[in-house]
């Protein structure tokens, strides 16, 4: 079972800096009058920029906003819209570049008001709970998670949080991860019932994606995770 830590770390460390970078830079390029097409080729050309080779997959970036916040789009089921921001969005950006067979793969959201980007605090009571309780999901996934653990246990824990708490977990797979490979149609996924345990992979994201129930607003944020000895880290 792999649960020291990965002698490729440094690799990876890089291809998710770079994501890291791209997140950071691109609230510069949300503002009235982009669009998710517009935001899609900034991310392109950010992450081309900090040195990505590629991307896993067959687009840059999944840019989602307004209506199509609910949305969980896979490869190459997504069109970015033209449709042009207004003074008031939420925008959730995941990004995917790579550095030869290695991967970076993390997602934000961000909330633009009156023409500028707030903190979910400053955003609104809605927004600002939704992101602290992506906070406590991933602290709750730094804490529990162990390598004899199984995807499907995580997925288990999660959704059992999830839905205590009045929220729904809106990817298509009804994932919330999975495992980085160095060819996307390797990766496992931390779904129902998944026997696969997680320490036999180097490395794996933890991504809610999640909306209280009957509620227009979605959130995501997402990194990517290993074992160093037994114990959780963030790439």
């Amino acid at each position: 079972m792999t649960a020291s830590r990965p002698l490729d770390l440094s690799h990876y460390t890089a291809a998710q800096d770079i994501a890291r970078a791209v997140l950071t830079d691109i609230t510069t390029h949300i503002l009235p009058g982009a669009s998710e097409a517009s935001v899609h080729k900034a991310c392109h050309d950010l992450m081309l920029a900090h040195g990505a080779t590629d991307f896993w997959g067959n687009t840059p970036a999944f840019v989602l906003a307004g209506e199509r916040l609910r949305l969980s789009v896979f490869d190459s089921s997504y069109i970015p819209s033209p449709k042009l921001f207004g003074e008031n969005e939420t925008i959730t950006i995941d990004v995917g570049p790579r550095i030869d067979d290695y991967f970076g793969d993390s997602a934000r959201t961000y909330f633009l008001r009156n023409g500028i980007i707030v903190s979910a605090a400053e955003a609104g009571e809605e927004e600002a709970e939704a992101m602290d309780f992506e906070a406590y999901l991933h602290g709750v996934f730094i804490k529990t998670v162990q390598p004899d653990m199984t995807f499907g246990d995580v997925h288990q824990k999660m959704s059992a949080l999830v839905s205590e708490n009045g929220y729904e977990n809106l990817d298509l797979l009804d994932a919330y991860g999975h495992s980085i490979a160095a060819s996307t149609d390797d990766f496992i996924i931390m779904e129902k019932g998944n026997e696969r345990l997680l320490g036999s992979v180097n490395y794996f994201t933890f991504e809610p994606h999640i909306a209280k129930v009957g509620s227009s607003l979605a959130v995501k944020y997402e990194e990517i995770y290993y074992f160093d000895h037994g114990l959780v880290k963030m790439v």
